[in-house]
């Protein structure tokens, strides 16, 4: 069965609602831009998707620019720049009732801690103790709608000692914010999206018209055999937030982000220059760091997230960065990371490859992860990479 088959039986049979892929290689012998949709279908090029997780690489972009510009360095400490954060201490327990008990932190947070989720800052759903220490708050609380808010939470670890996927990028959200003088929506607009020629990107497609009307539901599947259905009235991680949340709450069309992964393959300097790109590529984490993250690529969840692993995985400054040489495909060097709804991105400068798929169906599960691994294989296929 060809590539184009499997993805049009995929929309068919309910596995997914709807598909779009993009791929482009340097060497002009890759080029895919396609949208699988069933007959009544809506999905186009054109469908805006939330992009849960792939939030996170512009929110990254839009920092290492601003470490470009001189505002502020990878390494400094953010204390003072993030007080509500800065102040968080390291936990230590959890009681049955939620009460945390903490110690002082001693290591400096800095950017390269948030982007790379070496900080200590996890997520609750991830983490039981921080899910006990969440839950006593909502008792006691209006509804969360901001940062602060919604991630009033301990430590896990001391920064740069361990690895814990997280909130990070939404407080690098609210650096930007803080040293632009821009809200996160303006300042992508201007320094992201403008540059590139997209517009389809926001955090609040309910205030642009065009671009609400393009956007289709999230679709759950009850059955793992099942149809993935669509479900406007499901809350999702975006419903009822009132401002930028850097980690989880872009809203954006298929090529409005591989333009991002283009610029970035190509090194056109539209995005960031060559010695700040250069940088995302290379890994970042400490050796206690990388072995923590070693070991959450190895948990269920994630490896329906991603492909069998490379012998050597780090982080790099925006996504999971490949060093090992034993995979069919994938080069030393290549980036990717994904958002829980079924989307995925790669950059891969070595091959000379970068591609995007985006789907809405959550969370991700083994029928969506084949489709993903079929689309990143057929891409280095076509380029003739593959090993």
């Amino acid at each position: 069965m060809t590539f184009e088959n499997l993805f049009e039986s995929a929309v068919n049979d309910g596995t997914a609602p709807g598909i779009v892929v993009i791929a482009k290689d340097k060497d002009g012998k890759v080029d895919i831009l396609k949208a699988f949709s069933p007959e009544n279908g809506t999905y186009t090029l054109d469908t805006v998707m939330e992009l849960s997780s792939m939030s996170k690489f512009p929110t990254s972009i839009a920092a290492l620019q601003l470490v470009e510009r001189g505002f502020v360095t990878l390494d400094e400490d953010l204390s003072d720049l993030l007080p509500s954060f800065g102040s968080q201490g390291i936990l230590i327990s959890v009681a049955d009732d939620g009460t945390p008990t903490v110690r002082k932190r001693q290591n400096p947070i800095t950017l390269r801690h948030l982007i790379t989720h070496s900080s200590g800052a996890g997520y609750n759903f991830l983490h039981e103790g921080l899910g006990k220490i969440r839950a006593s708050q909502k008792e006691k609380s209006s509804p969360n709608v901001t940062v602060d808010e919604s991630f009033n939470l301990p430590l896990l670890f001391e920064p740069g000692e361990g690895w814990a996927y997280g909130t990070g990028l939404d407080r690098v959200g609210q650096l930007v914010e803080k040293l632009s003088g821009m809200s996160l929506e303006e300042y992508m607009k201007k320094n992201i999206w403008e540059p590139l020629g997209a517009d389809s990107s926001t955090f609040f497609p309910d205030k642009h018209p065009s671009i609400r009307a393009r956007r289709v539901p999230m679709a759950y599947r009850k059955d793992p055999s099942g149809p993935a259905v669509e479900k406007s009235e499901i809350p999702t991680v975006t419903t009822g937030l009132k401002v930028p949340f850097g980690g989880h709450g872009l809203f954006s069309s298929m090529p409005d982000c591989f333009k991002m992964m283009y610029s970035l393959l190509t090194d056109d300097e539209k995005l960031l220059k060559k010695e700040t790109a250069a940088l995302i590529f290379q890994p970042q984490l400490t050796p206690a760091s990388k072995e923590e993250l070693r070991k959450f690529m190895e948990t269920p969840a994630m490896k329906s997230q991603f492909p069998s692993p490379p012998n050597d995985r780090d982080f790099g400054l925006g996504g999971l960065l490949v060093l090992g040489e034993n995979h069919p495909y994938w080069r030393k060097g290549a980036l990717m990371w994904g958002g829980a709804a079924s989307l995925n991105w790669f950059i891969d400068r070595a091959a000379g490859i970068c591609g995007v798929i985006g789907a809405q169906v959550l969370p991700s599960d083994p029928r969506m992860r084949k489709l993903i691994d079929t689309f990143q294989a057929e891409v280095y296929r076509r380029a003739g990479k593959l090993s």
